[in-house]
Formats: C-alpha cells, structure tokens, sequence
C-alpha cells in the first residue's frame, strides 16, 4: 500500500486536470459568444485558455510521473535547509547515509517562501527528475504539509 502522503499527490494531478477542463470550457465559451460585439473583449482573453489547456494537461502529467516515481521509491526521511534564491532555489538534503543537492523545479508550488529555513524535517520521494520534498509547513496552514517539485543535480564544489 502506497504512503498516505503520496496518495495526496494524486490530488494535485486532479487539481491539474480539474483546470485544464476549465480553460477548455472557458475557451470553446469565448468562442460562442465572441459573435456578439458586447462580449468581443473575451476573444483576446480565449487566447489565456488556449495556452492554459495544453500547460495544465502537461502538468498534471508531471505530477503523475512525480507521484508514481515516489511510490517506487518510498518517502525517506530528512533534514533540508533551503537555499536564498528567488527562481529555482537549490534544497540540501541530509538524509541518514548521505546528502543529497536539489534544485526546485517550474511549477505554482515553489519553495522560496521557505529560504533560510534549516535543518528543518522533510520527506523526500523519487528519483532523478521526478523527486519531491514534503514540507513540514503549507501555505495557508502550518498544520498541512507542502509538496514541491524538485530534481536532483550534483554538488556544487564552493
């Protein structure tokens, strides 16, 4: 049986999908009504979920991937400390036998919001490029936990 906390995952896959159906529904709307001149403001507008569509399917493919990666390998065990950076910040992890270097990936759930925290307790999961890092803290909740992208990249040498 998969971890509780990867089967979470699946909601931000649906979340994902829920959203791709919405710009779909948004778009083919624009496109009816645009006919009448008092809703012509909406065709520019139709453009936002024509790019959306395709953005959100994509995503909710990388979350797939990324939950699918975790349960193959389990959620581990660590200490992060969160690198100053406002884009991609790189994560250092120390699990129990070694240490590993992440980088954040693109995504709406970043981790800058959590610079200059260390030492702080996480899960990891994955491998390669499909590994994330569960904060201990969500956005809005200090109960919840926080899910973010990352990949794993090779230790700087400074």
């Amino acid at each position: 049986m998969a971890d509780p906390l990867i089967e979470k995952m699946s909601l931000l896959e649906q979340r994902a999908t829920a959203w791709a159906a919405f710009w779909i529904a948004y778009f083919v709307a624009c496109q009816i009504i645009s006919d009448d001149r008092r809703f012509e403001v909406l065709v520019p507008l139709s453009l936002v979920a024509f790019y959306g569509i395709p953005a959100c399917l994509y995503a909710a493919w990388l979350w797939k991937s990324r939950r699918r990666s975790a349960e193959k390998t389990g959620l581990r065990e660590a200490m992060a400390t969160v690198r100053p950076g406002w884009l991609f910040p790189r994560i250092d992890v120390y699990l129990e036998g070694g240490y590993k270097l992440l980088q954040t990936r693109r995504s709406l759930r970043i981790a800058p919001r959590f610079k200059g925290l260390e030492k702080v307790p996480v899960f990891i999961g994955g491998e390669e490029t499909d590994m994330i890092v569960i904060f201990p803290r969500g956005r809005f909740s200090k109960d919840t936990l926080y899910t973010v992208p990352v990949k794993e990249i090779e230790p700087d040498t400074d």
